[in-house]
């Protein structure tokens, strides 16, 4: 018996409930006047007129010539930073926010002018959850949702992602925010008919203030629809509980994911996908080389990832440093673009003594030339983040790379050259991040968890000074806590005390007491009790 092909058996699923919305949707329609559409639409517009770092914009994909949505709006034409565009598929067709490009092939001699240009984003091949996605989108746009699809790099998520808010709410309002602060100050002035696409989910989480959950439920309530990728490790680690009696850093994000109707991604095509894309082959030759790439998924091969481990792997002694530089300091929390002189400073701890002494003049241009290389057109190891015109603010891994480097190099330290490139070169939201996985590490890299906690410490931020003074006590670092305590740390007084009591200082002690150090006396008193006890 033929399995049945999921994609054509979900498919009737969201047909029924499509059609609903449709019908309401056209009844409605022909109860408005023109003028009333072309009034919300600019309305719209004007909303979210002030949100000059975001990038929005109107689509219609239905190309209904003259209605208010295909038009750009006064506001957007007043200010020349509120970037609009016509239509959905005019706006995200060649790259979606967060699509990978992909590869570039030679053609075929039988190649014809129907087949895609190599600029342009690949035939889409269906997708098994296709259907799901879809029905999730619908319901969404009905009554307002956060839909959310969980997955490794490279298995087709955004791209999924973008063909299903294409087909279900081609002519809503797209909005991807530069950053968490732009969706919160979004969230202030909520505009209806709105998408807030939010490809890797967690770049919006771990910015400075992250995403009140509390902001997401009003958006939700306000009719937006909330689209977002995620990879799986990210999302497990923020949805789980704390041990007991440990602090609780997760606990917002834990309750955002749990608004989110999510869907999971699959890493490899099923047997019906890879189906659907032979019967594409013909028409674009970068689906045929993808589907005959033995060593790789399909999706992977597209967005040419395992081109990425062979381009680290074979890349010359000072370009190979450079990558596994930049690679590491992902790893343990680094996400702002790495700096220059970050890889500059960390690159000689991974490379031998020999081809430190010997590095010619322009090392780490030749090494960065390479490192930023396009590989078949679709990536590179690292892409440049620009300042402004012809200016490199720094640079970022390949999503794919690092989550293979997750794994390759999991068991391997960062050379002390690294850690001290981090510590000088690190970007202040990358801190914490930073901090955490030296305290991780342990007692080898106990010094620069320090450091990096007593920065964010004198921020006055009240965690990492509850951390910095567990480090200090187990160091045994009276005088640092002393001077904290002095300073007015409530933290590093109450260890600074029972340090004093566990060293047995009892003098000392009284002489916090009578400084008025905090919890001094309770300190002291368990002191006396502890000695009283051993007969001292």
């Amino acid at each position: 018996m033929t399995t049945p092909d999921p994609f054509s058996v979900n498919q009737m699923r969201i047909n029924a409930l499509r059609d609903d919305v449709v019908g309401r949707a056209e009844e409605l329609a022909a109860d408005l006047a023109d003028e009333a559409d072309d009034a919300r639409a600019i309305a719209a517009a004007e909303e979210l007129d002030h949100f000059d770092d975001a990038e929005t914009v109107a689509e219609n994909t239905n190309s209904h010539s003259g209605s208010a949505i295909d038009r750009p709006a006064p506001a957007a034409r007043r200010n020349p930073r509120f970037r609009t565009r016509t239509t959905i598929d005019g706006r995200l067709r060649r790259h979606p926010g967060g699509v990978h490009a992909a590869i570039q092939t030679a053609q075929p001699s039988e190649h014809t002018q129907s087949e895609p240009s190599q600029d342009e984003l690949p035939l889409y091949v269906p997708r098994d959850f296709d259907a799901d996605l879809r029905t999730k989108l619908t319901r969404a746009g009905q009554q307002g949702g956060f839909v959310l699809l969980v997955g490794d790099s490279s298995v087709g998520k955004t791209r999924a992602l973008f063909e299903a808010v294409q087909a279900v709410v081609p002519d809503w309002w797209l909005l991807h925010p530069r950053d968490a602060e732009v969706l919160r100050e979004f969230a202030l002035h909520p505009a209806g008919r709105t998408v807030v696409w939010l490809d890797e989910l967690q770049d919006y989480l771990d910015f400075a203030g992250g995403v009140p959950a509390g902001q997401v439920r009003e958006l939700i309530a306000a009719g937006v629809v909330l689209v977002a990728t995620c990879w799986p490790g990210e999302h497990s680690k923020r949805v789980a509980l704390p041990e007991d009696g440990q602090p609780d850093p997760c606990a917002n994000d834990r309750r955002l994911l749990g608004l989110a109707d999510v869907l999971h991604v699959p890493p490899v095509f099923s047997a019906h996908e890879r189906r659907r894309a032979e019967d594409l082959a013909d028409t674009d030759h970068r689906i045929r080389v993808a589907l005959d790439t033995p060593d790789a998924g399909f999706t992977q091969v597209m967005a040419a990832g395992p081109e990425l481990i062979r381009h680290w792997n074979q890349a010359p002694p000072y370009a190979q440093a450079v990558i596994t530089a930049a690679l590491d300091a992902r790893r343990v929390g680094a996400h702002a673009p790495l700096t220059r002189n970050y890889l500059a400073d960390a690159a000689p701890g991974y490379l031998n003594e020999r081809d430190v002494a010997t590095a010619p003049p322009y090392w780490l241009d030749n090494a960065l030339d390479y490192a930023t290389r396009l590989l078949h057109g679709a990536t590179a190891a690292l892409a440049p983040v620009p300042a402004s015109m012809g200016t490199v603010a720094g640079y970022r891994v390949a999503d794919y790379l690092h989550q293979h480097a997750l794994l390759a190099r999991r068991c391997e330290p960062l050379p002390d050259t690294a850690w001290g490139a981090l510590l000088r070169h690190h970007h202040p939201d990358d801190t914490n991040r930073l901090a955490d996985n030296a305290q991780r590490r342990g007692r080898g890299r106990d010094h620069d968890a320090i450091a990096l906690y007593q920065e964010l410490a004198d921020r006055d931020d009240d965690f990492p000074a509850f951390r910095l003074a567990d480090l200090l006590f187990e160091q045994g670092e009276v005088e640092q806590l002393r001077a904290r305590a002095d300073n007015g740390d409530g933290h590093a007084a109450v260890r600074l005390a029972e340090l004093l009591v566990e060293r047995g200082q009892v003098d000392e002690l009284e002489r916090e007491v009578a400084a008025g150090t905090t919890n001094a006396v309770d300190a002291l008193r368990r002191a006396r009790s502890h000695m009283s006890s051993r007969g001292d």
